[in-house]
């Protein structure tokens, strides 16, 4: 971990040399500051990019502390709700002698979860979070691939595949190959919220940067792009169950 000292703030980064990388590149998100610089380059000269960047890094930083960070942590008891598209569901845990391994479902506006007798409670979140999980995958699979016709008849371009993932630093991705990866979490937010990742990630079929064209074909499909980017900043940290 390295550090500068911008007036009364340390600054703490953490720095990864690349060999493909030509220039330094720094990147903000919750956890910290992030520098991937050219293999050949010196401390020195990270330090100096880093403090010319201190300004807009602080203003990044700030805003990731505006964030809401309430504890939405899960423990997969019954009664507890379980969102999906927005929406919160009632989760109903049902133990039995006869059930040999755990199993989850969603059936009339609620989740329902078997498991067997002997699972403690402190145990629920270990065997249900990764069961609701690939629901979420399942599930969030089929409703996205209908939700993006919308604006790929629009863009006149389509992606290769569409993966939902495990995604820790992203909402979405687009590959260099045309490939979509959408961040499984993002199922719990509004299908407004939705979109807009959606739609961010097709505008990258056309320009894989964040160019004024890249903006502009993003408002081309969704004219608020700036209020549901806007509610995911503020909100996204509500996603991590």
């Amino acid at each position: 971990m390295y550090s500068i000292q911008f007036g009364q703030v340390t600054i703490p980064y953490t720095i990864k040399w690349s060999e493909k990388r030509k220039t330094v590149s720094i990147k903000v998100d919750a956890q910290g500051v992030y520098v991937t610089a050219p293999k050949e380059t010196t401390i020195e000269k990270i330090k100096e990019v880093v403090h010319k960047k201190a300004t807009w890094i602080r203003a990044q930083l700030f805003h990731f502390n505006e964030i809401i960070d309430e504890n939405h942590h899960r423990s997969f008891l019954s009664g507890e709700k379980l969102p999906y598209l927005g929406r919160q569901y009632r989760l109903k845990v049902i133990k039995n002698e006869s059930v040999l391994h755990p199993t989850f479902k969603f059936q009339q506006g609620v989740f329902i979860a078997m498991l067997p007798s002997e699972i403690t409670e402190d145990q629920h979140r270990e065997k249900l979070l990764p069961l609701y999980e690939q629901w979420l995958k399942e599930k969030g699979e089929v409703f996205i691939r209908k939700r993006i016709n919308r604006f790929t008849l629009k863009l006149q371009e389509e992606p290769t595949k569409i993966k939902i993932k495990d995604q820790q630093q992203r909402w979405g991705s687009c590959t260099a190959n045309g490939q979509v990866l959408i961040n499984w979490r993002i199922l719990l937010a509004p299908v407004s919220i939705i979109d807009y990742v959606l739609a961010h990630e097709l505008a990258h079929l056309k320009y894989m940067d964040h160019s004024q064209a890249f903006w502009d074909t993003l408002r081309m499909l969704i004219a608020d792009y700036e209020e549901r980017k806007e509610w995911l900043r503020v909100n996204g940290k509500t996603l991590y169950i």
